[in-house]
Formats: structure tokens, sequence, C-alpha cells
């Protein structure tokens, strides 16, 4: 390859080239070339770069733990070379020499016109004091990842306009000092021009020093930051900045000795928030569009005393899912307020054991199309006027709510297709009240567990004509299912029996005949009539091309 003398460009990005042709040096006319990979064994040796001055874009250099002499690394002359951008500097799996690795990113000193700068698998113990350097005033983005064994990250504070910072996999960084700000001396703010921060994996990290200035705001630190993500580092325990006014989306997960409060700021649209019981959320932002909190966020403080959930206040929200809430007990549109939640689409609520209802004025979200209510052990009344003011809902998912006793007036929605009912005992026992025959556009139906002296179900035609998948399960004393409430579901195309132990007799042949799919599982008395050649329920079910029994598919 090295006899192409006039080659400009090579883009060899998405390959898994383990080393370079020979004498890439000689291509001297060579303007881009995405990626060098140095050879294990000399091959392709990392002074070949130095021959290629006319480089410009982006440039990749990988499997630098294969560089055996540092002074090697010195012959790349990177900051001759102008019109590089884009640098990226990684190391592999192999654990190279700690000092050979330093002495080695030292001399890879890029040119100050650098634009963006990616360190991956370093192994050495400190960054170079290039690194260190404000005098790469084009630098916007930087990323650094899996330098497990440096102890503290680089002072990146003076950077004029760096706009992206990245930081992860750093094992072994206790404490982030002053050192990473560099501005503490400085008339000039430090992260004057940062808008997204991330900070992953950092399993020793206990503290991160908030620089502070003359102002109350830490110095007008991030003053311009628009995404802040903290994530999986589980030793976290103080400092958090306070004063963000330009933040729009803030993630925190796994950081559950964190005790701080959710920073102030007025712009805020997504907040993500999981395992960090410590994390005090005062109050909600006005402008927040989706709101997401994790099973094991333990909220406090102005929290305690949040039994009713304003939701007249956020009427962009997109998706809704509260988990574990203790004192929440009711969601709030007041009534007259005409503020429609338009935007909403999803709303789940999880394991929240004070939750009664919803408010009594209704629940107007036109594009709802998914509800779900899991173990909301009080919860008694589903939003009034469902079927005109949620009229795109598609799903209702209900699961142990044992004190729910009917659907609201006005039936369900007419647009419903799936409608789950599982440990809701009330509710069951008002069956022949729910008015599901209506419901023309229902498909999929499962009830779960109910009464336990219940020995049949459908005993009328409690279900509509247009149900091709129908699931029952959990009725131990449930023997049959009767004829009258099958003989109009003609549609009718998957049918599951599950766990009914006492179940002994399926409905008529002709009642089954639409049938394509037949489950059982946990049906003892049924599994022996059906695998008996002479049953009497045998015939009724040889035509079905799909039957499983347990886990054997019998057809």
């Amino acid at each position: 390859m090295w006899r192409l003398v006039n080659l400009r460009h090579i883009d060899i990005v998405k390959t898994k080239l383990e080393e370079m042709p020979l004498h890439m040096g000689k291509l001297r006319n060579l303007w881009s070339l995405t990626t060098f990979v140095v050879s294990k064994h000399n091959r392709s040796n990392i002074k070949e770069l130095g021959e290629l001055l006319h480089l410009s874009g982006a440039l990749s250099i990988l499997n630098l733990q294969n560089v055996r002499h540092a002074r090697d690394a010195m012959e790349v002359n990177l900051k001759d070379k102008q019109h590089l951008y884009k640098l990226v500097l990684e190391w592999g799996h192999d654990k190279g020499s700690s000092k050979n690795e330093i002495n080695v990113l030292e001399h890879l000193c890029p040119h100050s016109k650098l634009e963006s700068l990616t360190i991956e698998n370093y192994g050495g113990t400190r960054f170079p004091k290039w690194l260190q350097d404000c005098s790469f005033s084009n630098m916007v983005y930087i990323r650094l990842a899996n330098c497990k064994y440096c102890y503290s990250w680089p002072p990146l504070g003076d950077l004029p306009n760096l706009k992206k910072l990245f930081v992860e996999g750093f094992h072994v960084v206790s404490h982030v000092d002053r050192e990473f700000y560099r501005g503490g001396s400085s008339a000039v703010k430090p992260f004057r021009s940062l808008e997204i921060l991330s900070l992953k994996d950092m399993p020793e990290w206990q503290e991160w020093f908030l620089f502070e200035g003359k102002d109350e705001d830490e110095g007008g630190v991030f003053y311009n930051l628009q995404e802040l993500c903290i994530i999986k580092c589980p030793k976290l325990s103080r400092g958090l900045p306070n004063h963000l006014p330009a933040l729009m989306a803030l993630q925190i997960e796994d950081c559950p000795q964190l005790v701080a409060s959710v920073p102030r700021t007025p712009n805020l649209s997504k907040l993500q928030l999981s395992n960090c019981d410590e994390l005090l959320l005062m109050e909600l932002p006005p402008r927040l569009l989706e709101l997401e909190v994790g099973e094991e966020l333990a909220i406090r403080g102005g929290f305690d005393s949040l039994w009713c959930f304003p939701l007249e206040f956020y009427p962009k929200i997109k998706y809704l899912f509260v988990f574990g809430s203790e004192s929440l007990e009711s969601l709030l549109v007041s009534k007259g307020s005409h503020r429609d939640l338009i935007s909403l689409t999803y709303f789940a609520i999880f394991s929240c054991p004070n939750f009664v209802s919803f408010s009594n004025g209704g629940l107007c979200a036109p594009n709802l199309t998914e509800i779900s209510i899991f173990n909301c052990e009080k919860f008694k009344s589903l939003p009034d006027g469902m079927c005109t003011l949620l009229p795109s809902l598609e799903s209702l998912k209900l699961f142990n709510c044992p004190e729910l006793e009917s659907f609201p007036k006005g039936s369900l929605p007419s647009n419903l297709v799936t409608l789950d009912i599982s440990k809701c005992d009330k509710l069951f026992s008002r069956r022949m009240e729910w008015g599901l025959q209506r419901l023309h556009s229902l498909k999929q139906f499962k009830i779960w567990n109910g009464i336990e002296k219940v020995e049949s179900f459908l005993d009328e035609a409690l279900l509509p004509s247009t149900l091709t998948e129908f699931t029952i399960g959990g009725f131990s004393n449930l023997k049959s299912l009767n004829s009258k409430g099958f003989q109009h579901l003609t549609s009718l195309q998957r049918l599951e029996i599950k766990f009914c132990s006492g179940f002994r007799y399926l409905t008529e042949e002709r009642l089954l005949a639409s049938l394509s799919s037949l489950i059982l599982r946990g049906c003892h008395l049924l599994k022996r009539q059906c695998q008996r050649d002479k049953g009497k329920d045998w015939p009724k079910i040889s035509h079905i091309p799909f039957i499983q029994i347990e886990n054997e598919v019998i057809t």
C-alpha cells in the first residue's frame, strides 16, 4: 500500500483492523486518515504518523499500549499538525506500564487549535501538563473515559469555549477539589461556556468541592449548563451545584448517599431520579415536561407533606411515572382550571400505599393511551368521565387494588383495546355492572386471582364479540367457563387458563371453533382430562392448531 504515494484519503472507521499496513509514513500526500492502529509486534510503528505532515480533520490513534518507547510518540509531532480538529487517543484493554503510558501521553501533545479530545483506557496515574494548559481556546468537547488509575481530574475550568465534558470510569478519585476549576484566584469564572456535564462510574468519589466565588451562586460556575448527568457514584455524599439557571435536563442515578437538594432552576424540563434515597426534591419546576422517579427514591423534606400532586401545573408532561410515594393520596386538577393535559400519553403509579383517587373533576388528557395502577391498596376510584375525557385510552391495567369497587360513571372509553384486572376483589364482585360488552374495540382481556369462592365465570355475555385474546388465572375454585358467556365470542383466537387448580370442564366444542391457540398451566384436573385418549374434553380441542399444556406443546 505504501506505493500509493498520491493517495489523499483513507477511511477505516468501523473496521476491526488490528494493525496498519507497512510503511504508512511514505504516504506523504495523505490528507485524512480516520484511524491509526499501533501494532503489538512493531510492524506499524507510531513513528510513521510523524511523516504525514498534511493530516487534517479527525484522527483516532488506537492500541497505544503497544508503544514500547515513549520517544516514538514524540516523533508523531501532533503539535505541528495544525489542521487536525478532532483527536482520539485510546489504549486497549491490556494494561501497560503506568510510567510509560504517562510519558507516551505527555509526548502526544496536540496543537492549541484542537476542538475535540477523547482519552480512553489510559493507564497512567496523572494527566500530562499540556492538558492543564488553558491555551486550547478552541476546545469545545472533552471525553475522559476509563482512566481507572488517575487520582484526580485534570483542571479544565479555564478552557473558554468548552461546551461538552464527559468524565467516566475514574475508579480511584475520591475528592474533586479546587484544582478542577482552576479559577479560584482568577477573575474569569470557570466553566463559563459548559453546556453538558456527564459524570459516571466513580466508585470511590465521596465529595464534590463547589467553587465559591464572591456571589451566592458559586461565582457563576456552570452558569450556562443545560444538561447534568451523575450516574453510578455510590459513595458521593456531598456537593451538588445549587444554582443552575440554564439547566434543562437533570439525571441522577445510583447515588444512594448523596445528601443534597435538587438544584434550583426555572427551565428544567426533564428530571430523572433513581436510587438516590437522600436527595431532596423540594419543589417541581414549572416547565417540567418529563418526570421519572425511580423505585428506590425516598421523597423527603418538602415532599413528606405532598399528599396531593397538582397535575394542572404541568400541562406539557408526556410521561408520568410515580413509584413508592408513601404520602401521596390523590392527583388533582382543580375544577374550572381548563388546563387539559394535552401532551400526556402514559401514566403509571406503582406501590403508593396511601393513594386513594384522582381528582373529582376527572382527568382531561385527550392523548393519554395507557394507565397502569399497581399495588395501591387504598385506591378507590378511577377518574370520572373517562369515556369522554380520555378518548384515546387504549390500555388500562389494574393490579392489587383491593378497595377499587367500580368503573366510573359513563363506562370506560370506547377505544379501549387492552384491559387487565388482577387482585381487585371488590371490583370483580360487581362484574355484572362493568358494561364491557359495549366496548367494541376491546381485543385483549385478562382477569387474575379473583374471589376464592367463584366456581364459574362468564355466566352472562359480559365481554364484547370483538375479543381476540382472553386470559383467566388464579381462581383456585373455578370449575368451568359458562357457555352462555362464550357463545357470542366468535373472534376469540387465544385462550389462556392459568393456575386454576379446580378447573375441570371446557365449554362446548362449537364455542371454541375460532381458537387458534390454547394454553393451560397449573390446571391439573383439566390437564389429566385433555391427555386421556378417551377423555370427554379432548375432541373439543383437537382442532386447535396450537395447544400448550404446562411447558409442553402437544399439537
